[in-house]
C-alpha cells in the first residue's frame, strides 16, 4: 500500500507552461509507519517540489525532512500547508492508510500491563473531573482514550468473556492504583473526598470492580471523538456508582 499526491508546477513557476504533473509518494501500510519519499516527474519540477517541502511542516517537527524517513502523516501535513498549496496537492492514493495507525507492538501480557497503568492514571487524575469540555485536558484524555479504544480491539479478543478480561486486569489495576495515588498524592489529596473515585488502596474484590467498569465501559465504546467524550462521562458515572469511597467512611 502507498499514500500518494498528485502535484502540478505553481503558476509562478518557471516550469508552469509544462504543464506536467508530477506525484510524490511513500510506501506505506499504516499512518505512522515510517518511508523514504518518492517522486515521479521531470527533474527540475521535482527539485522544486523537494525544496518546497524541506520548508513545509511535517506531523511533529518544525520542517519536513526530505531525505530522511517520514510517515504518512507528516505528508499529509506538508500537502494541506501553505508551502505547499500553490502546487496544488491532490491525494489520488492511500485515504485509507491516513486513518490506520499500526498495530500495537506489545504482547498481550504488556498491554494489560499498559491498559492497568493507564486506567489508574485516569481514575486519580482526570476522570474524577469533572474535566472542562474543550480544555487541554478533555482534549488530551479523549486522544488518549481513542488510542487505547484502537489497542483495546486487538486485547480483547485474547479474553473469551468480560469477567475473563476483567479478571486479567484485576490484579495489575490494584498495584497501578496504589501506585498512581502515592505517587500523584497531593493531587489525590487536593481533590475533596466525594470526588475521589477510589480510595488509596483496593481489595481485591473493589479491584475486580473497577476493573469490570472498564471492561463493560470500553466494550461498548463507539468509535471516534464523540464516541471517546461519551467514554469518559460514563467512566465517571460508572466508578463513582462503585461508591468505594463511602464504603471506606463507614
Amino acid at each position: 500500500m502507498m499514500i500518494r499526491y498528485r502535484l502540478m508546477p505553481p503558476s509562478t513557476s518557471s516550469f508552469a507552461r509544462i504543464k506536467n504533473e508530477l506525484f510524490v509518494w511513500l510506501d506505506a501500510d499504516y499512518q505512522d509507519q515510517l518511508g523514504r519519499l518518492q517522486f515521479e516527474g521531470p527533474a527540475p519540477i521535482v527539485a522544486e517540489v523537494r525544496r518546497a517541502l524541506s520548508n513545509a511542516p511535517g506531523y511533529r517537527e518544525s520542517k519536513m525532512n526530505v531525505d530522511g524517513m517520514v510517515m504518512p502523516l507528516d505528508l499529509r501535513t506538508a500537502m494541506g500547508s501553505n508551502v505547499m498549496r500553490p502546487f496544488q496537492p491532490e491525494l489520488v492514493e492511500g485515504a485509507n492508510v491516513l486513518t490506520s495507525p499500526s498495530p500495537p507492538t506489545l504482547t498481550t501480557e504488556e498491554l494489560t500491563v499498559e491498559f492497568a497503568s493507564r486506567f489508574a492514571t485516569w481514575v486519580v487524575t482526570n476522570l474524577p473531573g469533572p474535566v472542562k469540555v474543550q480544555s487541554y485536558a478533555w482534549e488530551h484524555l479523549v486522544r488518549g482514550l481513542q488510542g487505547t479504544l484502537f489497542e483495546w480491539s486487538f486485547w480483547r479478543p485474547k479474553y473469551p468473556s468480560e469477567e475473563m478480561a476483567a479478571s486479567a486486569l484485576a490484579v495489575p489495576l490494584r498495584e497501578a492504583l496504589a501506585h498512581e495515588t502515592a505517587r500523584l498524592k497531593n493531587v489525590y489529596e487536593r481533590r475533596p473526598i466525594d470526588q475521589r473515585l477510589v480510595p488509596p488502596s483496593l481489595t481485591p474484590e473493589e479491584a475486580q470492580q473497577v476493573a469490570n467498569v472498564f471492561v463493560e465501559a470500553l466494550d461498548t465504546a463507539a468509535p471516534g471523538d464523540d464516541g471517546a467524550a461519551t467514554l469518559i462521562v460514563r467512566l465517571h458515572e460508572q466508578l463513582l456508582a462503585l461508591g468505594l469511597m463511602s464504603r471506606r467512611e463507614t
